[in-house]
């Protein structure tokens, strides 16, 4: 376990990007390619020590998640490790006072055996890329997303407009002992592009553009990649921008 430990703190780093207003990074990311892993987090504003509660959150999920990569059943539930993490939080606060009310959102995919199963608690998020079409794979645990699923609002460029803030989060690691993770499983195609970003990218560049970015790109991550986080800093980057693009490759293909 230690040796797991030691090996994710190697690779959990900061995002590609710096935004242009806050001081502080409270994004972390980890990518393990041989391990099918993809976790991002983002430290939530206006909690104490998000950077934190970031950090702590991607090593835990990754401590947790590598160990079932070899199992002949590779249907792991993404939960198990998401509590995890949201108990490693509290118990840090036990243990440091200065660290309580930190908080922070997660995203993470499990590539195996030509599938990928994610899950989500917050308003980070997964995107899809398949025939030229971009899908968002999860919902916003915000408040302008919770009324619009109440009917108050049609949508949330409605809500926003209405003046609701787009940066109030409903769910978060370390804000309840209980945490609620929304998850979801699905088959990969040949040629499937998965974009695991923070909201510092998704809140600077509408979906219709990402699309766009990634048809343009014609399957040059590297290209892709760089074109969305030049596009989130020219169009205002008012948090900090953590995006990871993903070419599943299966044996099956």
């Amino acid at each position: 376990d230690a040796v797991v430990k030691a090996v994710f703190r190697a690779v959990v780093r900061r995002p590609a990007l710096l935004g242009l207003v806050r001081e502080v990074n409270e994004d972390s990311v980890a990518t393990l390619p041989e391990f099918g892993l993809v976790i991002l987090a983002d430290g939530m504003g206006g909690y104490n020590a998000g950077d934190v509660a970031s950090q702590l959150a991607v090593e835990t999920i990754a401590t947790r998640l590598m160990q079932f990569y070899q199992l002949p059943d590779s249907d792991v539930s993404t939960v198990p490790a998401v509590e995890a993490a949201n108990d490693a939080i509290f118990e840090s606060v036990e243990q440091q006072p200065k660290l309580e009310g930190m908080a922070t959102t997660v995203v993470l995919g499990m590539f195996h055996d030509g599938r990928v199963r994610y899950g989500h608690v917050g308003d980070s998020r997964i995107y899809r890329f398949r025939h030229g079409r971009l899908v968002r794979l999860t919902k916003d645990h915000s408040l302008a997303q919770e009324l619009v699923d109440q009917g108050i609002f049609a949508s949330v460029e409605e809500a926003l407009a209405a003046g609701v803030r787009n940066n109030i989060l409903t769910r978060g690691l370390g804000v309840e002992p209980e945490v609620e993770i929304d998850e979801g499983s699905e088959l990969v195609e040949s040629g499937d592009l998965y974009l695991f970003c923070s909201d510092g990218l998704s809140n600077m560049i509408p979906d219709r553009h990402i699309e766009q970015v990634l048809r343009e790109s014609e399957g040059n991550l590297p290209d892709a990649t760089a074109r969305l986080l030049k596009l989130a800093l020219e169009n205002g980057g008012l948090d900090n921008v953590s995006a990871v693009l993903v070419r599943p490759v299966s044996e099956r293909w």
